[in-house]
C-alpha cells in the first residue's frame, strides 16, 4: 500500500471513529434518568401480572395472575368475582358519552336517547376506552382500536390528540390499555393514559400535550382505574409487575428528573444525524476516489 493510500485509510478511519464515539457518548447521556422520588408506589403483588383493576362500590378489585382479589382493611383478599371490564361510557354532570358496538361516539343529555356526537371519529368495533374529567367540562378522550387517541375540546370539536410511535423496530408500537379521569369529583383536570410499553402518560390541557408520568412504575401497564373515595383520591395501575397506586396531592405534580435526560436525548438525536451524514459523505468520497484508481489499474503501463 502506498503512503498516500495509507494516509487516506487512516483519515477515513478517524472520520468514522469520531461520529461513532460521539454516538456512544450521546447514548450514555440519553440513558433514562431516575426521578428524585417515585410518583407511583407498589401496593401489592410484586412481580406478578395484574391484568385488570377497577373500583367497585368504593373498593379496589383486581385480577392477579387470573385470580380476583378485593381490597380489605388488612390488604387484599380473594374475591368472588373478577373486576368488570372498563365501561365504554362516561357521565359528566348531565351528559353521557359512550362508544357504540360499531365504534361510534354517542352523546346523550338529560336522559334523552343517545345520538352521534357531531364530528366524532369512527373508533372501530370493539373500542371501549373513553374518559372525561369533571374539572374540564366538555373535554373527552377516546381511543380507537388502532391506538390513535382522539380528543373532544370544550367547544365540541374532535381532533387527533396522540399517535404513539414504535418503541423499537423489533417491539413495535405499544398498545393503549387504559384511560382514567375523575368524572365524579372535581379534583383534577388530568386524564391518565396507560400503555403496554411506555408506562403512563397524562394530559392536563384536554389532550393538547401528553407527558410521561411513570416514575416508579413499570413500562407494562395493563389497566388504570380512578379511585375518588376517601380523603386522598388515587389512580390505580395494573401492571406486568404488580399493582401500583398514585395518590393525588393538592396540586398533582410529577417529580423533577435529575441527570439531564432531555439534554441527553437531544444530544443523541443530533449526534445520530451528524453521524449518518458524515458516514454517508465518507462513503461517497471513498467511492469517488476508488473508481478512477480501479479504472487506472486496468490500463496498460
Amino acid at each position: 500500500m502506498t503512503p498516500a493510500r495509507r494516509r487516506r485509510v487512516r483519515g477515513a478511519a478517524a472520520a468514522i471513529a469520531l461520529p461513532l464515539g460521539a454516538l456512544a457518548l450521546a447514548s450514555m447521556a440519553a440513558m433514562p434518568a431516575e426521578a428524585d422520588a417515585p410518583w407511583w408506589q407498589l401496593a401489592g403483588f410484586a412481580g406478578q401480572t395484574v391484568s385488570r383493576v377497577a373500583v367497585v362500590q368504593g373498593r379496589v378489585t383486581a385480577l392477579v395472575a387470573g385470580r380476583p382479589v378485593v381490597q380489605t382493611e388488612d390488604g387484599f383478599a380473594a374475591a368472588a368475582a373478577p373486576p368488570p371490564l372498563p365501561a365504554a361510557q362516561v357521565t359528566v354532570r348531565a351528559r353521557t358519552w359512550s362508544i357504540s358496538a360499531a365504534g361510534e361516539v354517542l352523546v346523550s343529555s338529560d336522559g334523552h336517547s343517545p345520538s352521534r356526537d357531531p364530528g366524532s371519529p369512527d373508533l372501530g368495533a370493539g373500542a371501549h376506552l373513553i374518559a372525561a374529567p369533571l374539572a374540564t367540562p366538555g373535554v373527552v378522550i377516546a381511543v380507537s382500536t388502532s391506538g390513535t387517541v382522539w380528543r373532544r375540546s370544550s367547544d365540541g370539536g374532535w381532533s387527533v390528540s396522540l399517535a404513539l410511535l414504535p418503541a423499537t423496530l423489533v417491539t413495535g408500537t405499544p398498545g393503549v390499555t387504559g384511560l382514567a379521569a375523575f368524572s365524579t369529583i372535581e379534583v383534577s383536570a388530568v386524564v391518565y393514559l396507560g400503555t403496554d410499553g411506555y408506562g403512563t402518560l397524562l394530559t392536563s390541557d384536554g389532550g393538547d400535550d401528553w407527558v410521561r408520568a411513570d416514575p416508579g412504575l413499570p413500562d407494562g401497564v395493563l389497566g388504570l382505574a380512578a379511585d375518588p373515595v376517601g380523603a386522598d383520591p388515587a389512580i390505580w395501575a395494573a401492571t406486568t409487575e404488580g399493582l401500583y397506586v398514585h395518590r393525588l396531592q393538592a396540586i398533582p405534580s410529577i417529580p423533577n428528573y435529575s441527570g439531564g435526560s432531555l439534554t441527553g436525548k437531544w444530544l443523541a438525536t443530533i449526534a445520530l444525524g451528524l453521524g449518518v451524514i458524515l458516514l454517508a459523505g465518507i462513503a461517497l468520497v471513498a467511492w469517488s476516489r476508488r473508481w478512477p484508481v480501479a479504472r487506472g489499474d486496468k490500463s496498460p503501463t
